[in-house]
């Protein structure tokens, strides 16, 4: 894993390390699940004051979301970065005004900012700019609703099959990914230094790259 992480190095760690395991153990319902399963268990560890155990399963939860975006093909970096360049997509403004986030309509935000951040440090660092009064026990409660949101659009995709489907679990995806950015911005915690933490030999697990952890 490179020093400086980037977004799409954040997919291929996941895909190299679990996307074979995931591919033939897992289908996206579970993938879903259990991306929900760790963040009601982050927020747990929120309510209990373990800092350090709401950010390892957040960061498992972030993890379990990348292998999601894996399975569908799409840059998470793009779909991002055209919905968040340096604004919020709601009011458009940085830092953000909204006064109630989950009830505004995004905008068109017209042509994206060159300054696209380099690595995930710097996206961190921009979703600050946009975000920087967030609370984490508010965040983690819109977490779980957003996440609700996400596994419709998935479901509601899977069912249906039409493209408009598919552009809507993009743009619910980037909104998610953001959340969990400000999520890690508000328990001050560096997503590049945790990942190289927990998957630097490989699954966090069993320490194998691909993963054998869930076969019998």
């Amino acid at each position: 894993m490179p020093k400086e992480l980037k977004i799409k190095d954040l997919q291929k760690t996941i895909l190299d390390i679990y996307g074979i395991p995931d591919d033939q153990l897992y289908s996206v319902e579970d993938l879903l699940y259990y991306g929900q399963k760790f963040a009601l268990l982050a927020l747990k560890k929120l309510e209990d004051g373990d800092k350090e155990g709401a950010i390892l399963n957040y960061s498992i939860t972030l993890a379990w979301f990348t292998a999601l975006i894996n399975r569908y093909h799409f840059e998470l970096e793009k779909v991002t970065w055209k919905r968040y360049s340096f604004k919020c997509p709601f009011c458009l403004e940085i830092p953000c005004i909204c006064e109630n986030k989950e009830e505004q309509m995004a905008k068109k935000t017209g042509r994206p900012s060159s300054r696209r951040p380099k690595n995930i440090e710097n996206w961190q660092e921009m979703i600050k700019k946009i975000y920087p009064e967030d609370n984490i026990q508010e965040l983690s409660m819109v977490f779980l609703r957003k996440a609700d949101d996400l596994n419709y659009s998935y479901r509601l995709f899977l069912r249906e099959k039409l493209l408009k489907h598919f552009k809507e679990i993009e743009i619910k995806s980037a909104d998610y990914f953001v959340l969990l950015l400000r999520i890690f911005n508000a328990l001050e915690a560096d997503i590049t230094n945790q990942f190289h933490k927990m998957f630097k030999n490989g699954c966090h697990v069993c320490h194998k790259t691909p993963c054998e952890c869930n076969y019998k």
